[in-house]
Protein backbone atom coordinates (compact mmCIF):
# COMPACT_ATOMS: atom_id res chain seq x y z
CA UNK A 1 0.00 0.00 0.00
CA UNK A 2 1.27 3.42 -0.86
CA UNK A 3 2.09 5.72 2.00
CA UNK A 4 -0.05 8.77 2.44
CA UNK A 5 1.82 12.03 1.87
CA UNK A 6 1.61 13.27 5.46
CA UNK A 7 5.21 14.42 5.90
CA UNK A 8 5.04 17.41 3.52
CA UNK A 9 1.93 18.62 5.33
CA UNK A 10 3.73 18.45 8.67
CA UNK A 11 6.69 20.29 7.20
CA UNK A 12 4.37 23.02 6.00
CA UNK A 13 2.94 23.44 9.48
CA UNK A 14 6.43 23.62 10.91
CA UNK A 15 7.31 26.27 8.37
CA UNK A 16 4.26 28.30 9.35
CA UNK A 17 5.15 28.02 13.02
CA UNK A 18 8.67 29.26 12.42
CA UNK A 19 7.38 32.17 10.37
CA UNK A 20 5.62 33.86 13.29
CA UNK A 21 6.69 37.47 13.71
CA UNK A 22 9.71 38.04 15.90
CA UNK A 23 9.30 39.61 19.30
CA UNK A 24 10.29 43.28 19.61
CA UNK A 25 14.01 43.96 19.81
CA UNK A 26 15.52 46.43 22.19
CA UNK A 27 18.04 49.15 21.43
CA UNK A 28 21.57 49.13 22.85
CA UNK A 29 21.49 52.86 23.63
CA UNK A 30 19.30 55.92 23.45
CA UNK A 31 19.12 58.17 20.43
CA UNK A 32 20.62 61.47 21.53
CA UNK A 33 22.08 64.66 20.12
CA UNK A 34 24.68 65.18 22.84
CA UNK A 35 24.99 62.15 25.13
CA UNK A 36 24.01 58.57 24.33
CA UNK A 37 22.89 56.50 27.32
CA UNK A 38 22.97 52.75 27.80
CA UNK A 39 22.56 50.38 30.72
CA UNK A 40 24.87 47.51 31.62
CA UNK A 41 23.31 44.71 33.63
CA UNK A 42 25.80 42.44 35.40
CA UNK A 43 28.43 43.51 32.87
CA UNK A 44 26.24 42.96 29.80
CA UNK A 45 24.47 45.63 27.79
CA UNK A 46 20.74 45.65 28.54
CA UNK A 47 18.04 46.06 25.92
CA UNK A 48 16.20 49.39 25.97
CA UNK A 49 12.59 49.39 24.73
CA UNK A 50 11.02 52.62 23.43
CA UNK A 51 7.78 53.48 25.25
CA UNK A 52 4.72 52.29 23.29
CA UNK A 53 2.87 55.52 24.08
CA UNK A 54 5.34 57.62 22.09
CA UNK A 55 6.48 59.59 25.15
CA UNK A 56 10.14 59.25 24.15
CA UNK A 57 11.27 57.44 27.28
CA UNK A 58 12.79 53.97 27.33
CA UNK A 59 12.05 50.87 29.39
CA UNK A 60 14.48 48.27 30.71
CA UNK A 61 13.83 44.96 32.43
CA UNK A 62 14.98 44.91 36.06
CA UNK A 63 16.23 41.66 37.57
CA UNK A 64 16.24 41.36 41.32
CA UNK A 65 19.74 41.13 42.78
CA UNK A 66 21.51 42.21 39.59
CA UNK A 67 24.02 45.05 39.56
CA UNK A 68 23.68 47.70 36.90
CA UNK A 69 25.61 50.73 35.73
CA UNK A 70 24.77 53.70 33.53
CA UNK A 71 27.06 54.22 30.52
CA UNK A 72 27.36 57.74 29.09
CA UNK A 73 28.94 58.61 25.74
CA UNK A 74 29.58 62.23 24.76
CA UNK A 75 28.82 62.48 21.04
CA UNK A 76 30.18 66.01 20.66
CA UNK A 77 33.47 67.89 20.54
CA UNK A 78 32.44 69.93 23.60
CA UNK A 79 32.54 69.29 27.31
CA UNK A 80 29.08 68.58 28.74
CA UNK A 81 27.69 68.25 32.25
CA UNK A 82 25.43 65.33 33.09
CA UNK A 83 23.06 65.26 36.08
CA UNK A 84 22.14 61.65 36.83
CA UNK A 85 19.16 60.95 39.08
CA UNK A 86 18.04 57.48 40.15
CA UNK A 87 14.72 56.97 41.94
CA UNK A 88 14.46 60.75 42.06
CA UNK A 89 17.78 61.15 43.92
CA UNK A 90 20.98 62.74 42.63
CA UNK A 91 23.50 59.91 42.13
CA UNK A 92 26.35 62.05 43.51
CA UNK A 93 24.79 63.80 46.50
CA UNK A 94 21.97 61.36 47.27
CA UNK A 95 19.61 64.30 47.66
CA UNK A 96 16.17 64.81 46.16
CA UNK A 97 16.54 66.34 42.70
CA UNK A 98 14.68 69.59 43.35
CA UNK A 99 17.17 71.69 41.37
CA UNK A 100 20.09 71.13 39.02
CA UNK A 101 22.33 69.50 41.63
CA UNK A 102 25.79 68.02 41.25
CA UNK A 103 26.88 66.62 37.91
CA UNK A 104 29.47 64.56 36.07
CA UNK A 105 31.52 66.38 33.42
CA UNK A 106 32.41 64.53 30.22
CA UNK A 107 35.31 65.64 28.05
CA UNK A 108 34.81 65.84 24.27
CA UNK A 109 34.04 62.38 22.84
CA UNK A 110 34.51 60.78 26.26
CA UNK A 111 32.77 57.60 27.37
CA UNK A 112 32.31 56.79 31.04
CA UNK A 113 30.31 54.46 33.25
CA UNK A 114 28.59 55.43 36.49
CA UNK A 115 28.56 52.35 38.71
CA UNK A 116 26.61 53.57 41.69
CA UNK A 117 25.84 56.06 44.44
CA UNK A 118 28.95 58.20 44.98
CA UNK A 119 30.25 58.17 48.54
CA UNK A 120 33.62 59.89 47.92
CA UNK A 121 36.00 60.88 45.13
CA UNK A 122 37.31 57.31 45.20
CA UNK A 123 34.34 55.03 45.82
CA UNK A 124 30.71 54.34 45.01
CA UNK A 125 28.05 51.97 46.30
CA UNK A 126 26.93 49.93 43.32
CA UNK A 127 23.47 50.28 41.81
CA UNK A 128 21.57 47.06 42.52
CA UNK A 129 18.01 46.07 41.65
CA UNK A 130 16.07 45.27 44.81
CA UNK A 131 12.42 45.40 45.81
CA UNK A 132 11.19 48.94 46.23
CA UNK A 133 10.87 48.75 50.02
CA UNK A 134 14.59 47.82 50.26
CA UNK A 135 15.78 50.60 47.95
CA UNK A 136 18.25 53.29 49.00
CA UNK A 137 15.53 55.93 48.64
CA UNK A 138 13.10 54.04 50.89
CA UNK A 139 15.75 53.17 53.49
CA UNK A 140 16.84 56.84 53.54
CA UNK A 141 13.22 57.97 53.95
CA UNK A 142 13.43 59.77 50.61
CA UNK A 143 11.02 57.64 48.58
CA UNK A 144 9.13 59.76 46.05
CA UNK A 145 7.04 59.66 42.89
CA UNK A 146 10.10 58.95 40.70
CA UNK A 147 10.76 55.45 42.04
CA UNK A 148 11.75 53.25 39.09
CA UNK A 149 13.10 56.16 37.05
CA UNK A 150 16.64 56.82 35.80
CA UNK A 151 16.92 60.35 34.42
CA UNK A 152 19.74 62.15 32.65
CA UNK A 153 19.86 65.92 32.12
CA UNK A 154 22.65 67.15 29.81
CA UNK A 155 24.00 70.69 30.14
CA UNK A 156 26.18 72.53 27.67
CA UNK A 157 29.02 74.74 28.85
CA UNK A 158 28.57 78.51 28.64
CA UNK A 159 32.04 78.95 27.12
CA UNK A 160 32.51 75.70 25.32
CA UNK A 161 35.91 74.25 24.57
CA UNK A 162 35.55 72.41 21.25
CA UNK A 163 37.71 69.53 20.10
CA UNK A 164 37.08 67.87 16.76
CA UNK A 165 36.88 64.11 16.51
CA UNK A 166 39.93 62.36 15.00
CA UNK A 167 39.67 62.24 11.22
CA UNK A 168 37.83 59.20 9.96
CA UNK A 169 36.44 58.31 13.39
CA UNK A 170 32.66 58.06 13.53
CA UNK A 171 30.43 57.17 16.47
CA UNK A 172 29.32 53.51 16.27
CA UNK A 173 25.86 52.92 14.88
CA UNK A 174 23.43 51.32 17.34
CA UNK A 175 22.54 47.71 16.55
CA UNK A 176 19.33 46.19 17.95
CA UNK A 177 19.87 43.75 20.79
CA UNK A 178 17.56 41.55 22.74
CA UNK A 179 17.47 40.47 26.36
CA UNK A 180 17.74 36.86 27.50
CA UNK A 181 14.00 36.84 28.07
CA UNK A 182 13.41 37.92 24.47
CA UNK A 183 15.70 35.20 23.14
CA UNK A 184 13.77 32.60 25.08
CA UNK A 185 10.49 33.97 23.81
CA UNK A 186 11.24 34.22 20.09
CA UNK A 187 9.53 30.86 19.53
CA UNK A 188 6.31 32.08 21.15
CA UNK A 189 3.35 33.37 19.18
CA UNK A 190 2.78 37.13 18.84
CA UNK A 191 1.34 39.02 21.80
CA UNK A 192 -2.36 39.62 22.08
CA UNK A 193 -3.26 43.08 20.79
CA UNK A 194 -4.81 43.93 24.16
CA UNK A 195 -1.35 43.65 25.74
CA UNK A 196 -0.29 46.69 23.75
CA UNK A 197 -2.73 49.09 25.40
CA UNK A 198 -1.47 52.44 26.55
CA UNK A 199 -0.33 52.95 30.12
CA UNK A 200 -3.63 54.67 30.91
CA UNK A 201 -5.67 51.72 29.64
CA UNK A 202 -3.45 49.32 31.58
CA UNK A 203 -3.92 51.22 34.85
CA UNK A 204 -6.92 49.15 36.06
CA UNK A 205 -4.92 45.97 35.53
CA UNK A 206 -2.06 47.40 37.58
CA UNK A 207 -4.38 48.42 40.41
CA UNK A 208 -5.98 44.99 40.43
CA UNK A 209 -2.65 43.22 40.81
CA UNK A 210 -1.02 45.79 43.09
CA UNK A 211 -1.12 43.52 46.13
CA UNK A 212 0.45 40.56 44.33
CA UNK A 213 3.10 42.34 42.24
CA UNK A 214 6.51 43.42 43.52
CA UNK A 215 8.12 46.59 42.19
CA UNK A 216 11.84 47.25 41.88
CA UNK A 217 14.00 50.02 43.27
CA UNK A 218 17.73 50.72 43.30
CA UNK A 219 19.59 49.52 46.36
CA UNK A 220 22.78 50.48 48.22
CA UNK A 221 25.14 47.83 46.85
CA UNK A 222 28.73 46.78 47.47
CA UNK A 223 31.65 49.21 47.48
CA UNK A 224 33.42 49.74 44.18
CA UNK A 225 36.58 51.68 43.37
CA UNK A 226 35.61 54.43 40.93
CA UNK A 227 37.91 57.49 41.22
CA UNK A 228 36.94 60.93 39.90
CA UNK A 229 38.38 64.43 40.19
CA UNK A 230 36.80 67.82 40.78
CA UNK A 231 36.81 70.19 37.79
CA UNK A 232 35.48 73.65 37.02
CA UNK A 233 32.42 73.73 34.76
CA UNK A 234 30.01 76.61 34.10
CA UNK A 235 26.76 75.08 32.81
CA UNK A 236 23.98 76.83 31.00
CA UNK A 237 20.91 77.60 33.08
CA UNK A 238 18.72 74.92 31.45
CA UNK A 239 19.53 71.42 30.19
CA UNK A 240 19.89 71.04 26.44
CA UNK A 241 18.77 67.42 26.50
CA UNK A 242 16.88 65.04 28.78
CA UNK A 243 16.74 61.25 28.69
CA UNK A 244 14.38 59.13 30.81
CA UNK A 245 14.63 55.39 31.48
CA UNK A 246 11.99 53.40 33.32
CA UNK A 247 12.76 50.05 34.91
CA UNK A 248 10.29 47.41 36.03
CA UNK A 249 10.22 43.66 36.54
CA UNK A 250 9.10 41.73 33.48
CA UNK A 251 5.45 41.13 34.55
CA UNK A 252 4.94 44.88 34.87
CA UNK A 253 6.49 45.51 31.45
CA UNK A 254 4.02 43.01 30.01
CA UNK A 255 1.11 44.74 31.78
CA UNK A 256 2.25 48.10 30.38
CA UNK A 257 2.36 46.69 26.84
CA UNK A 258 6.13 47.16 26.53
CA UNK A 259 6.81 43.42 26.21
CA UNK A 260 4.49 40.71 24.87
CA UNK A 261 2.90 38.22 27.20
CA UNK A 262 3.88 34.59 27.12
CA UNK A 263 1.62 32.29 25.12
CA UNK A 264 -0.02 29.46 27.13
CA UNK A 265 0.95 25.89 26.22
CA UNK A 266 -0.96 24.14 23.48
CA UNK A 267 -3.43 22.08 25.47
CA UNK A 268 -6.80 20.61 24.45
CA UNK A 269 -8.61 23.90 25.05
CA UNK A 270 -6.11 25.64 22.76
CA UNK A 271 -6.82 23.07 20.02
CA UNK A 272 -10.59 23.33 20.45
CA UNK A 273 -10.57 27.12 20.34
CA UNK A 274 -8.63 27.14 17.05
CA UNK A 275 -10.21 24.03 15.50
CA UNK A 276 -6.78 22.55 14.85
CA UNK A 277 -6.43 18.81 14.35
CA UNK A 278 -4.73 16.65 16.93
CA UNK A 279 -3.47 13.10 16.67
CA UNK A 280 -5.10 9.83 17.56
CA UNK A 281 -4.27 8.52 21.03
CA UNK A 282 -4.55 4.88 22.16
CA UNK A 283 -7.88 4.07 23.84
CA UNK A 284 -7.73 3.80 27.64
CA UNK A 285 -10.31 1.00 27.84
Amino acid sequence: MDRLPIAPFLMTLAGLASATPALPQGLPETAAALVAVSLELDGRKAALYPAPDGSGRYYVEARKGSRYSVALANRTGERVGVVLTVDGLNAISGERAASRGRMYVLDPWQRTTVQGWRTSLQEVRQFTFVDERASYAARSEKANEKMGWIEIAVYRERRAFVRWAPQGEQPPRPVPIESEGDQAGRRAAPANEAARDSAEEAAPKLRGNAQARAYPGTGWGDRAHDPVVLVSFDPESEPFERVSLRYEYRPALVALGVLPSRVPPRDRLWERDRAEPGFSQPPRW
